[in-house]
């Protein structure tokens, strides 16, 4: 985040007999500054980082220093000061969780920080404005991820928007960089593309709903195929699966262009699940994390709400199939009859 410039004052006296002088100084000074741009620019109209690495790295760490306080205080007011986006709603919920089933907190949440990071700041026009970080949390065992920040107009804070984790295996791709070091935004129409960044998410819910639509598009992966199979098998040991995937569009989709010609395109699904009972099964116990969404326990079916947030590689027309190379998910809500 930018610091606040403060310039001290200081009393000048001007002879009255020498009025026009100082005007004139200072219309000239003034059309200095307007032929040579050296003006504040908002971003409004005109292309530019929204900061630089320096800044970058602050807004990091001050990130860092509040997240501990969130999970240290199961704070959700905090948490919705710092967070916005698909990772907000994941983790908004995910405190509620923790809140219920750990009232006391008992459970010690291990501080960590977001290491080695490589700020990927693009130029852009107009609001909101973002950067990425490619990092490897502190924790044990951490993989690389990418967490994006995204500021909604001159005035908002940064927030963080998005967090998805490679899964094992997989890189994320170089992202292609101007001249200057800054990466390139794709816009969500774009063609030329395998599939437009705006349809990504509609692709995969339709590919998930009949195993015959986009079929062709995505590699083989846990959230392909290993889902599809799922999806096909709706009756197992005495209860009856039902999936419902549909784009969750309140959440914009962000491409960013890769060396290649391709764009790594950031998408968020949501993904609910009725689990229902068959006689003389009975439906047993219910999850802590579900009951902490339900009024009431369940006596015939559950139906729980994830969102999910996917990073896809999204090659050029004919040079291959997306590849969903990293995931952020989290139950946001149950239900139950």
């Amino acid at each position: 985040m930018a610091r606040t410039a403060h310039t001290s004052h200081r009393q000048i006296s001007v002879p009255p007999t020498r009025p026009v002088p100082l005007l004139a100084a200072l219309f000239a000074v003034l059309l200095v500054f307007a032929v040579t741009g050296c003006v504040t620019v908002d971003g409004e109209h005109t292309r530019v980082a929204p900061l630089d690495a320096r800044e970058a790295a602050q807004v990091l760490a001050e990130f860092d220093a509040r997240n501990n306080e969130v999970y240290a205080k199961r704070d959700l007011a905090l948490n919705a000061q710092i967070e916005t986006g698909p990772v907000g709603a994941i983790d908004q919920a995910s405190l509620r969780i923790m809140q219920f089933t750990d009232p006391q907190l008992t459970r010690e949440i291990p501080q960590f920080t977001h290491d080695q990071p490589d700020f990927w700041i693009p130029r852009t026009i107009g609001w909101p404005k973002w950067f990425a970080v490619h990092n490897t949390p502190s924790y044990p065992n951490a993989r690389p991820m990418l967490l994006v920040f995204t500021k909604q107009n001159p005035d908002a804070p940064w927030q963080a928007a998005w967090g998805p984790t490679l899964r094992p295996g997989e890189t994320f791709p170089e992202p292609y960089r101007d001249a200057k070091g800054h990466v390139v935004e794709v816009p969500a129409d774009t063609a030329g593309l395998v599939v437009t960044p705006r349809d990504a998410a509609g692709a995969l819910t339709a590919y998930l709903t009949d195993g015959q639509a986009w079929a062709g598009l995505f590699a083989d992966g846990p959230s392909t195929t290993e889902q599809r199979k799922l999806r096909e098998e709706p009756v197992q040991n005495g209860f009856v699966r039902q999936f419902i995937d549909t784009p969750a569009a309140h959440f914009p989709p962000l491409a960013i262009r890769t060396k290649g010609g391709g764009a790594l395109v950031l998408f968020a699904v949501a993904h609910s699940m009725k689990l229902t009972v068959q006689p003389p099964n009975v439906l047993g116990e219910i999850e802590p994390e579900q009951q902490a969404f339900m009024a009431a326990p369940p006596k015939k079916s559950v139906t729980e709400h994830r969102l999910t947030g996917y990073a896809a590689v999204v090659p050029p027309v004919g040079e291959g199939q997306v590849r969903l190379v990293a995931t952020m998910s989290g139950l946001i809500g149950a239900e139950g009859e």
